[in-house]
């Protein structure tokens, strides 16, 4: 639209100025003050003062700052992701409830509380459905990524563990044997300890045990 404004001015310009040449110089005065007045020749002496003036510097620092504002947005968006996929673990670990089935194939109708519940969470969300259907790299529905943040969880839950009782003024320690579906003996540790005015009971850890026989 911008273009074609500009050659209608520009076919309305008077021609002398441009391809015929000026003979009457008894009007010369008139013609320049009309001519300078005119769109056309306004048109051009922004154009020409504007000439070479776009910093090549102010479009790379444009160019930079858009790259980081995608950026950011795909961090935010693989933020709310993982959050989807922790809050489905979460919920399998409040109920109690093995995260893995037997078959999690894709053509099997039972793959697992974990993966059955992500497919239901996806039905819901559009956004976490557009990931499990076009994500190639990171799906974030791997037997490894389930450890990995199960790990995690873990050691945030650990280190507040500690904090308390490192807080705590009286501390009480209960030791148990427990043997896993190995017949190995593990050595089962059990905190007790007053915090902000309750008594709490932790279990920090399995140990395994070393200098006795079984």
């Amino acid at each position: 639209m911008a273009n074609e404004v500009q050659n209608l001015l520009k076919d309305a310009a008077e021609k002398t100025w441009t391809r015929t040449g000026f003979k009457d110089l008894k009007h010369i005065n008139q013609k320049i003050s009309k001519h300078e007045n005119s769109a056309r020749h306004m048109i051009c002496s922004t154009e020409l003062a504007l000439l070479g003036t776009a910093s090549i510097a102010a479009q790379l620092d444009s160019a930079y700052r858009q790259n980081i504002i995608k950026h950011n947005e795909q961090v935010d968006k693989n933020r709310y992701l993982l959050k989807r996929i922790i809050n489905c673990i979460k919920f399998c670990d409040k109920l109690e409830l093995a995260l893995r089935g037997h078959d999690e194939s894709e053509d099997s109708e039972n793959r697992g509380i974990f993966r059955e519940l992500i497919n239901f969470t996806s039905e819901l969300d559009t956004i976490l459905k557009e990931h499990l259907k076009s994500a190639t790299l990171f799906k974030g529905t791997s037997k490894t990524v389930q450890n990995e943040i199960l790990d995690s969880m873990l050691e945030v839950c650990q280190q507040e563990i500690r904090q308390q009782i490192n807080a705590a003024e009286f501390l009480a320690i209960q030791c148990d044997e427990t043997t896993d579906i190995s017949h190995h003996c593990q050595m089962v540790m059990i905190f007790r300890y007053l915090h902000e005015g309750e008594i709490q009971e932790r279990f920090l850890a399995f140990f395994e045990r070393y200098g006795q026989d079984s």
